[in-house]
């Protein structure tokens, strides 16, 4: 589980990084990102029903996306959302690693 301070929480930060957020896609996942001014990653989900059908499918690649970013990811810096574009049966955790091992980390400053 993330901690708050790690979590995309309001609206405006969703709607921030949907609009100007640099896309990442690997299909059936899709990933936005863009820089924040707090200098600690945070993540948001945005599964559809559409896509994944039972909220057991949505929770499970939310832990599995969170469990892989805690394990070995530090991107110093950037608010991400996670969502799909393709419906999904199965979760593949080699995916979910290309698609985290794609976003380049930030630099500090």
């Amino acid at each position: 589980m993330l901690k708050k301070a790690f979590r995309l929480k309001k609206k405006e930060d969703f709607g921030k990084v949907f609009r100007f957020g640099k896309p990442l896609f690997f299909k059936p996942y899709t990933c936005k990102y863009i820089p924040n001014e707090l200098g600690n990653d945070r993540l948001g989900f945005s599964f559809s029903k559409k896509h994944l059908k039972t909220a057991i499918l949505r929770n499970r690649l939310r832990r599995r996306i969170v469990g892989l970013y805690n394990q070995r990811y530090n991107f110093n810096g950037l608010d991400l959302v996670f969502f799909t574009t393709h419906p999904v049966e199965k979760i593949e955790m080699a995916h979910l690693e290309a698609l985290l091992d794609k976003i380049p980390p930030q630099q500090k400053t």
